[in-house]
């Protein structure tokens, strides 16, 4: 091998590497350095099925020997079978989604999907992935607004990380209001007949959000694809609440 092709080798591999997204300083092929990477991924104790933080001690006297779901899964569970977060929506992250969103910061999307990469790759172990990658859409008049979909940035980068085929079956058809500040059931009610199938979609798939916090959205989603011949959902997001 010449000179310069070493040269253009280590030149490649340097411009493979960018600044950590959250602290600036140090460089990362993934766009989050080892310190930051070990700030944002802790999640703690979280239930099983939704990913809500839950109480270790209560749990630990209501089921002792069982992996745990909190008390409204057990209740009343979703219709989704799980969810799983890359983290959990404080800060840093909050911000960080937010100048994502709202200014553009398109590095957060990529630096947190390999987070969530990180995150699936765990929870599935031997178990198959999904069929399919579902991105949960925008309205057509706020994407056209914003200029992208930060969930499809997401998906897109599972898709092709996974292997795992990008099906955008779904379309929202209800330009519904901003979510943030209304009640679980506020937001039920805001998400009624917001989405509409546009083609087929295999047996097991997985929706992939931002931000999950009740968990309106996804389950509105969720309903009307087990409603066309979808067997399991699964939930996979950057931020859960």
């Amino acid at each position: 091998m010449s000179f310069f092709d070493n040269l253009r080798r280590v030149a490649e591999k340097s411009l493979a590497y960018s600044h950590c997204s959250f602290c600036g300083l140090a460089r990362s092929e993934i766009g989050i350095c080892d310190p930051c990477l070990s700030a944002v991924e802790p999640m703690g104790r979280s239930c099983n099925t939704c990913a809500s933080p839950i109480n270790s001690s209560q749990t630990a006297q209501s089921q002792p020997d069982v992996d745990s779901s909190c008390g409204q899964c057990l209740k009343n569970p979703p219709v989704f079978q799980r969810v799983i977060t890359a983290t959990r929506y404080k800060f840093p992250v909050d911000k960080a989604l937010s100048e994502l969103k709202f200014n553009k910061q398109l590095h957060f999307a990529r630096s947190l999907s390999h987070v969530l990469e990180r995150r699936v790759r765990l929870s599935y172990d031997n178990a198959p992935y999904p069929d399919a990658l579902v991105a949960i859409p925008l309205h057509p008049k706020r994407l056209s607004e914003r200029g992208f979909n930060q969930s499809e940035l997401v998906t897109k980068h599972l898709a092709n990380a996974l292997s795992i085929p990008h099906n955008n079956a779904l379309a929202r058809v209800k330009d519904t209001p901003h979510q943030i500040g209304l009640s679980e059931k506020q937001r039920r009610k805001n998400l009624n007949n917001a989405f509409r199938l546009q083609k087929p979609l295999p047996r097991h798939i997985a929706l992939v959000d931002d931000v999950v916090t009740t968990g309106s959205t996804v389950s509105e989603a969720a309903k009307l694809c087990l409603q066309n011949g979808v067997k399991q959902v699964d939930v996979w997001c950057l931020a859960k609440t």
